[in-house]
């Protein structure tokens, strides 16, 4: 899969972003990072409902979701992101009949995964993969509201503009002159 994908470069014409409840700077993240991108849909307040942003999922080819985040390493299908009337999981991810093919998690452990003895590595940045995203950018770590702000809105700024995912987050990285716990995963390049 990774050398099929490897020879074909996904555009990224249409980016979609929702903030969760309780991320102070969330609904500004969004904006900042939705600012490089036409077309553009934003999910906010009330709005950012798992049914919501499954179907925002669904329609566009970067998606952004700015909440608080949980990885539950004793199951980490449980691993999700809170939004406004409950948890999405990562199980829930694999009902979507389309995903995005860049996925950009701004919460905290979603990049972690656990795995047992002769076991696939699981979390939610993992169940993105699997249910077809192309790549996916999460943390493995708490993630500062103020640096996830400045550095994910500089990322968009050069997906929009043409840069793979990898390079993109290095790219903003060394602009923004933050060191923080977001990687790719997947097919980055």
């Amino acid at each position: 899969r990774w050398l099929d994908l490897r020879r074909s470069t996904p555009r990224l014409d249409r980016a979609g972003f929702a903030a969760g409840p309780g991320v102070a700077r969330g609904p500004d993240e969004v904006r900042a990072a939705a600012a490089s991108w036409a077309p553009r849909d934003v999910v906010l307040d009330g709005a950012a409902t798992v049914a919501g942003v499954a179907s925002l999922a669904r329609s566009v080819d970067v998606l952004h979701l700015a909440a608080h985040g949980r990885h539950s390493a004793d199951n980490p299908l449980f691993s999700g992101v809170e939004l406004v009337d409950g948890t999405w999981f990562g199980y829930d991810v694999e009902r979507l009949p389309r995903v995005p093919p860049v996925v950009v998690l701004s919460a905290c452990e979603l990049g972690r995964s656990a795995s047992g003895w002769g076991r696939e590595a699981l979390g939610m940045s993992h169940a993105w993969l699997h249910a077809g995203a192309r790549t996916v950018l999460a943390a493995s770590a708490s993630v500062n509201d103020g640096v996830a702000h400045d550095l994910l809105g500089a990322v968009h700024g050069e997906l929009a503009a043409g840069a793979a995912p990898a390079e993109a987050l290095v790219t903003a990285t060394g602009r923004v002159r933050v060191r923080t716990p977001f990687a790719v995963h997947g097919a980055g390049w």
